[in-house]
């Protein structure tokens, strides 16, 4: 087996997130993460940079922490939202 590209674990990372095999706040921190970091973003295409853009806008604010909302109910998202983008990605890039 070989090891994945970044841009080969943002696909896994929300092929896992569709089959509920990781955990919401683990997505989140590896796609943040894979995105930020490790991604060299001339690997992807317009659109993959379009939707994974919007993605980890919402994965690197994303907090579990209903304290969080009350404090800034807009610096943070919830679960909801995460996932929401995720179909929108999931359906914009036919994952």
């Amino acid at each position: 087996m070989h090891e994945r590209t970044p841009k080969e674990r943002l696909y896994w990372l929300i092929e896992l997130l569709q089959h509920n095999e990781i955990e919401l706040p683990r997505f989140c921190d590896e796609f943040s993460y894979t995105y930020n970091i490790d991604l060299d973003y001339d690997e992807l295409t317009e659109l993959e940079s379009k939707m994974f853009r919007n993605l980890v806008d919402i994965t690197s604010r994303f907090s579990p922490f209903e304290e969080d909302h009350k404090l800034d109910p807009k610096a943070f998202y919830k679960e909801e939202d995460v996932k929401e983008m995720v179909k929108l990605v999931v359906a914009k890039l036919n994952i």
